[in-house]
């Protein structure tokens, strides 16, 4: 049976029975690159900002944060302290859901007051732990503790940390139904981009089948012209072709760092870089079909 999970990817999958258990609800878009500085976090915290912005025009149910990355840079810009949480993702992942789904719900916390209405799986330096955890089915913990908690018109956005595979990684690549690659136009991130591919396709053979690449989504890309810049997105898309989306590139701006600094949304702000920046993280939500 072959099974199309993106443009220009498609996999054989030798194991029907994954296929019925790739059906999940709610749309649950993660953002990864294997190389760090890309603007993976960054990504995730724009499209968690702009899927508020659509929760409150009400095209959009509920938007949750979920944090896999240790370093806890997600849980953090959402205004919540890492090294002071009641209680993590780690909770949810090293406990045996003994075939309960749902058990997500125990472990959300509510965002900061600048980012109210989105619930968060935040992390802490002890989630590290999972990567040597050897229990079985760790790799399904995340995607049943979703399970009935991200319903049909809500969105996960997750933040996976920048490693190649890992119990951590793949949790969360078998728990999304998207995925999206941001990729510096440099060495960091033409190499981030080869090597995340590489762990969704074997991904998709073997944990979910049903997961679909968005994109590699030129990221923190500078104004003017840069030989390099141009060199490395002409190899992206010689490479991948319709896989690089250089329509939904994420510009440059220092008003990204100033938010970040301060753990307000990118909407919460004015003025022409603030804008497009919500349209690229807005069109990245569209490209991966998420209610407009």
């Amino acid at each position: 049976m072959v099974v199309y999970v993106g443009p220009g990817v498609t996999l054989r999958a030798v194991h029907p029975e994954i296929l019925e258990r790739a059906g999940m609800a709610g749309m649950r878009v993660a953002s990864y690159s294997e190389k760090g500085g890309v603007g993976k976090s960054a990504a995730a915290a724009g499209m968690a900002a702009t899927a508020r912005e659509r929760v409150r025009a009400g095209k959009l149910g509920t938007v949750f944060a979920v944090d896999l990355d240790p370093r806890g840079t997600f849980t953090s810009e959402l205004g919540l302290d890492p090294e002071a949480l009641p209680c993590s993702l780690n909770d949810l992942l090293a406990a045996d859901p003994k075939g309960e789904k749902g058990l997500a719900a125990d472990v959300l916390l509510e965002a900061s007051e600048a980012w109210s209405g989105i619930n968060v799986l935040a992390a802490e330096r002890a989630l590290a732990h999972r990567e040597t955890d050897q229990s079985t089915g760790i790799e399904f913990r995340l995607r049943s503790g979703l399970d009935g908690v991200v319903t049909d018109n809500d969105l996960a956005v997750i933040d996976l940390p920048p490693r190649a595979g890992g119990k951590l990684v793949v949790a969360g690549l078998a728990a999304a139904t998207h995925v999206v690659i941001p990729a510096t136009l440099d060495e960091d991130g033409r190499i981030g981009a080869r090597e995340a591919l590489d762990t969704i396709r074997q991904v998709q053979e073997t944990y979910n089948p049903g997961l679909h690449v968005v994109g590699i989504v030129p990221s923190i890309v500078p104004g003017g012209k840069s030989t390099l810049g141009d060199a490395i997105g002409k190899f992206l898309a010689d490479t991948y072709g319709p896989l690089y989306r250089d329509d939904l590139a994420i510009p440059r701006y220092s008003i990204r760092q100033q938010t970040r600094f301060a753990k307000v949304p990118i909407t919460t702000q004015t003025g022409k870089e603030a804008t497009a920046l919500m349209k690229a993280y807005d069109d990245i939500l569209t490209a991966a079909g998420v209610t407009a």
